[in-house]
């Protein structure tokens, strides 16, 4: 959605109001996640009992600011595995070199290699 454009629940869903606190919850369950493990930004959701706002988690973990070292936002993925890519399809930060650096590979295509055994669900 555009800067000044009109929300449309059709095209935009449902507005969702996660209400204050929200990122600090964000964060505090990103660093539950082990180390060599990734998850997903539904698994949090899920794992905050607010199933279904896992683009809210994503903008609170795009909101971290960048020398917030004690949350690794990096062990957090899409559903289907792959790194979150920017506009221009690099990308965001260094989350593979960071993933990389726990021994997570992440493919070319940007998915992480054994996505499904290296997912963690508490």
């Amino acid at each position: 959605m555009t800067r000044g454009s009109a929300y449309d629940p059709a095209r935009h869903g449902p507005h969702r109001v996660v209400g204050t606190g929200f990122h600090a919850e964000v964060y505090a369950a990103v660093r539950e996640v082990p180390a060599g493990c990734v998850t997903t930004y539904g698994d949090i959701a899920t794992r905050l009992g607010r199933r279904g706002v896992a683009r809210q988690v994503g903008w609170a973990l795009a909101a971290l600011p960048a020398d917030r070292e004690d949350v690794p936002w990096f062990r957090v993925v899409n559903a289907s595995g792959s790194i979150l890519r920017q506009a221009d399809g690099t990308p965001r930060r260094d989350q593979s070199g960071l993933l990389a650096a726990e021994g997570i590979d992440v493919s070319p295509a940007g998915r992480v290699k054994g996505f499904d055994t290296l997912r963690w669900r508490a």
